[in-house]
């Protein structure tokens, strides 16, 4: 038996996509805490994490006549604000915070994608995220982004099951419903 014969037959241990997988998230976490204590603060993150106070401390209300600028959902300074209120105020804490959820993004991609594609796909798609300076940079900022990306992943892992077929919800059938009035006119209007 030749050297190229044992290695067609030998397989690859099972635990080495979940060490890779786990190998990328470690990085992850290095590089975002570098970005995060490195980069240069911008205005949105200020206006994210004392909004959120201001809301959550009642000083201001979301929308409220003369008060800041809401111009986005008020979860979008709440929830930042909720973690500036239990760990206490401060940029550090917002970029944490934020780094946290890019993790919970992570895992959230890496549960989709391993069923879906198995463990080896999985993988690769952590090491996507590992290997995007850009993707870290955005997830170690306290903006909303960071939210968004963790709540559309999680989004993902409750609604697409391996035992469901792409487009089917694995939500309970009285919640799903046909779209809305405007909704159904709108597709009998476009030409696919």
């Amino acid at each position: 038996m030749t050297l190229s014969q044992t290695s067609k037959t030998k397989e690859l241990p099972l635990w080495l996509p979940l060490m890779l997988a786990g190998l990328g998230a470690v990085l992850y976490l290095i590089q975002a805490a570098n970005y995060a204590h490195t980069t240069v603060s911008s205005l949105d993150e200020g206006s994210y994490l004392i909004k959120g106070m201001f809301y959550l401390n009642g000083t201001y209300q979301p929308f409220e006549p003369y008060g800041p600028l809401t111009n986005k959902a008020p979860f979008a300074f709440l929830i930042p604000g909720i973690a500036e209120y239990v760990f206490g105020a401060g940029l550090r804490t917002g970029r944490y915070f934020s780094i946290f959820l890019g993790l919970l993004t992570l895992l959230g991609t890496w549960i989709t994608a391993r069923r879906w594609a198995g463990n080896w796909l999985a993988a690769f798609t952590v090491w996507v995220f590992t290997l995007s300076p850009m993707i870290i940079k955005l997830h170690a900022r306290a903006v909303s982004e960071v939210i968004i990306a963790c709540m559309l992943a999680w989004i993902c892992v409750l609604a697409l099951d391996e035992k469901n077929r792409f487009g089917e919800s694995s939500l309970p059938p009285f919640s799903r419903r046909p779209p809305s009035l405007p909704v159904r006119t709108w597709l009998r209007s476009c030409r696919f």
